[in-house]
């Protein structure tokens, strides 16, 4: 299968489902990560051009201790909007280069905006992409890819339907998000531990599911979207 994940920012994959993915990868499948916004306003002491600079190389860094291939549409923080017709076509392009078998991205209730219009604008253009008429670089979807949402951070106000099992693979999942170390270090600044904090949770969703480490998923169960099988690993 090939598995894109589209997160807002550039840490938001790796908090919320990176042992989904490499656990994916594990299995034999194709997955792409992609962060929508740079990330440039995730700094204190540096300019918006440096930090998303840095947070580049982070994400690709972090890609590939998935063994995935990483993606980023430049977008600013805070600036993305679903019903902006350049952001759509956007990701209707990247949807029809990468075909994806399933597709996973933010909750649509998530705690700040530009999750929410993540989680927005990826449930409308998983759709759209299919339309033959709607013309970008790459042909038309043949189909609308299944679509699963990802836990929220700490675990608020999502309650999760499908459990994947990270035992085997949290370690890597924290790793991932040490190789975004500007942010470890902004965080640290307001006193949150963020891999400490994200261990937490999958410890947490463990208990939920009778393993050690898990991480939840809700499928939009939607017309065209549902499934007869298990497209999250087992």
């Amino acid at each position: 299968m090939r598995v894109l994940a589209v997160g807002a920012h550039p840490d938001d994959l790796e908090i919320l489902c990176a042992g989904t993915l490499v656990r994916y990868v594990r299995e034999g499948h194709e997955v792409v990560m992609c962060n929508v916004a740079s990330g440039d306003k995730g700094s204190a002491s540096r300019t918006s051009e440096e930090i998303a600079e840095i947070r580049l190389e982070e994400s690709r860094r972090a890609a590939a201790l998935a063994g995935a291939e990483h993606r980023t549409l430049g977008l600013s923080d805070t600036t993305i909007q679903a019903a902006d017709e350049s952001q759509r076509l956007v990701m209707v392009e990247l949807l029809r280069q990468v075909r994806p078998d399933i597709v996973i991205t933010h909750y649509p209730d998530d705690y700040m905006g530009d999750h929410r219009e993540v989680s927005k604008l990826v449930l409308d253009t998983t759709m759209t992409a299919t339309l033959p008429l709607l013309e970008t670089e790459s042909p038309a979807l043949d189909r609308v890819p299944p679509l699963f949402y990802m836990d929220t951070l700490a675990g608020l106000g999502f309650v999760p339907i499908e459990y994947v099992d990270i035992t085997e693979s949290v370690e890597v999942k924290l790793e991932m998000l040490a190789a975004h170390a500007s942010q470890c270090e902004f965080l640290a600044e307001d006193d949150v531990s963020i891999v400490d904090e994200v261990r937490a949770v999958a410890r947490f969703r463990g208990i939920q599911a009778g393993v050690r480490y898990a991480e939840g998923f809700a499928q939009a169960l939607v017309w065209h979207r549902g499934t007869t099988r298990r497209l999250l690993p087992a």
